[in-house]
């Protein structure tokens, strides 16, 4: 290869490299949004559950207080038994609304608190023009050398017209 498509080629390359790894960081930022909101999901349905878990106990405590009053002692007990299934339920769905918060809480800040995320989306932008310049020279370049080439081929017959005609 001459040195010149050679330069161009190296040019290319460490731009699009550039370019890579830029497109990694906004991969990052993508990832980061998608786990926010991948935790906000998570976090609605678990105060749905714990909604629906404070219905459940309440519904069951109105039976119990239905069957006691009826003087029914074996659904008193199983009553009872769901009361306890359903604060077990109610304690689990609190907890994983607890985790859920702290994971939201965590990924909000990682992104703010990352300086390295900042500096890349700088990097990025300063290297778009570059790349977009890098990506011109090889093609003139090719411009050049199609030029140079006409302009040997028109040399050449120039040369071969005057040897013909003895100057």
């Amino acid at each position: 290869m001459k040195p010149l498509t050679i330069m161009a080629v190296a040019g290319s390359v460490v731009a699009l490299s550039w370019g890579a790894a830029g497109a990694q960081d906004g991969r990052a930022i993508r990832e980061d949004r998608q786990d926010v909101r991948q935790d906000r999901r998570e976090l609605r349905q678990d105060n749905r559950d714990i909604r629906q878990d404070r219905r459940e106990l309440a519904q069951d405590r109105r039976e119990l207080y239905r069957d006691r009053e009826a003087d029914k002692s074996g659904e008193v007990r199983q009553d009872r038994a769901e009361i306890r299934g359903d604060k077990r339920e109610l304690r689990e769905d609190v907890r994983d609304r607890r985790d859920d918060r702290r994971d939201l809480r965590q990924d909000r800040r990682e992104p703010r608190n990352t300086q390295d995320i900042q500096r890349d989306r700088k990097d990025v932008r300063q290297d778009r023009p570059e790349l977009r310049g890098d990506k011109r020279e090889p093609r003139e370049d090719v411009r050049d050398r199609r030029d140079d080439r006409r302009d040997l081929r028109q040399d050449r017959r120039e040369l071969g017209r005057d040897v013909r005609n003895g100057r």
